[in-house]
């Protein structure tokens, strides 16, 4: 059950990137008297559904897709309250040399949930987790056909390095250099400007590269060793309180946990740390209902 609402909500978030976009484009061309100027019947047919779904709410549809503004995955505004990422607000304190504090507050709803539950965020939230576990699916599929992927390993290190060195790039440079490397935003981004301008940029190169990277050679190579926001959400989730635990008592030593685990984790033997993105899926995959979401510290 935990894993159809975790895949419920990842494809309910991919939704709301086109949706949103979508809707924001209705608001300009709305507000500029352009929805009749508009050139294709599905755009017209895509509109006019807008039009029609939003004045059964309210009389002024603008009014309210103009409280929607932002990226999803970046920077996000609804009806006047923001929401940041807290990979943002690393970002912009490094490039701007100073503290807004607006920003700072705009991202607590995130540090407080990552603070309580751990990397949810990447295990339940981030549309590239669905992508990159989509990319596992695809190296089984090559193994069954007798195509072995490698599976070379780096250090976990790396990824609090690429943290590290991207603050200091901002620094020195003054602009936002994780907005160029975060795979979440840079997927949000191509999708608003393939909606806006019917094409895509550099930014779905990088992430089909790093797609083929993580089938060709190294199964969740990013999340696991060189993601940025990967890094900041472990160590604001290293105390959480809601932890995958193992009741000995009841665990056969299967090992069932171990394989199905991406992050390279070792459940079985209590060894998940911060890394674990609470995804859940050794708990699914425990026949003998060892493991289980538990709260506490330790």
């Amino acid at each position: 059950m935990q894993q159809f609402i975790r895949r419920t909500l990842q494809i309910s978030v991919i939704l709301l990137l086109i949706i949103i976009p979508i809707l924001s484009l209705y608001g300009v061309l709305a507000q500029n008297y352009r929805l009749l100027t508009v050139e294709g019947t599905y755009w017209q047919k895509v509109f006019d559904f807008i039009e029609t779904s939003l004045r059964k709410v309210s009389s002024d549809p603008v009014r309210i897709v103009d409280n929607i503004k932002g990226s999803f995955f970046w920077s996000f505004t609804i009806y006047g309250y923001n929401i940041s990422d807290p990979l943002n607000v690393v970002g912009s304190i490094f490039g701007s040399k100073s503290i807004y504090w607006p920003i700072i507050k705009s991202s607590l709803v995130l540090v407080v949930l990552t603070v309580l539950l751990g990397r949810v965020y990447c295990g339940w939230i981030c549309p590239m987790n669905l992508v990159f576990e989509l990319g596992c699916k695809v190296r089984k599929v090559l193994n069954l056909i007798g195509i072995q992927p490698k599976s070379i390993a780096f250090s976990r290190w790396n990824k609090y390095a690429m943290l590290f060195v991207g603050a200091l790039l901002s620094l020195i440079m003054g602009i936002q250099v994780f907005s160029f490397i975060y795979p979440p935003t840079i997927f949000n981004r191509e999708i608003v400007h393939l909606i806006y301008f019917g094409s895509v940029g550099i930014g779905a190169v990088t992430l089909l590269f790093v797609i083929l990277i993580e089938v060709s050679l190294s199964p969740r190579a990013w999340c696991r060793y060189f993601c940025p926001g990967g890094a900041l959400w472990s160590l604001m989730g290293s105390k959480r309180i809601l932890r995958v635990k193992r009741d000995a008592s009841f665990c056969d030593n299967c090992a069932e946990c171990n394989k199905v685990c991406e992050f390279g984790l070792h459940p079985m033997i209590d060894e998940t740390g911060m890394e674990c993105d609470n995804c859940g899926k050794c708990i699914a995959n425990c026949h003998s209902k060892a493991l289980k979401y538990r709260i506490g510290m330790k």
